[in-house]
């Protein structure tokens, strides 16, 4: 059994898959099948919250890309909100901040 607990909200009237727990293989085809499910049905728009978030591994960001660029040919919106630093930062090591449309963080000046 996996961690990762999804629920459907809503956002301005708009549909949000609410995230919380672990986005790692073992959750993966989870996502998959309720997020293709939203983008088969012909929503507008693929709205994913992180917020709850605590971990995501190689193929949570995998399946990450492979919603957005499902959702982007079949003419449907992605965004992705409240991203948690954790999972932020595995996301632009993985230079995938703009893919993924999350905003560039100033450098840090520490590092």
């Amino acid at each position: 059994m996996t961690s990762l607990s999804l629920s459907a909200q809503g956002d301005n009237g708009r549909p949000v898959l609410a995230l919380s727990g672990e986005l790692d293989i073992a959750a993966v085809p989870r996502l998959r099948e309720e997020a293709e499910g939203r983008i088969t049905a012909g929503c507008a728009a693929l709205t994913i919250d992180l917020g709850g978030l605590t971990f995501l591994d190689s193929s949570g960001l995998g399946v990450l890309v492979e919603l957005r660029t499902r959702a982007r040919s079949s003419g449907v919106e992605f965004e992705l909100l409240n991203v948690p630093s954790g999972p932020a930062r595995i996301i632009s090591i993985a230079g995938l901040a703009e893919t993924l449309g999350l905003a560039t963080p100033e450098p840090d000046e520490t590092s």
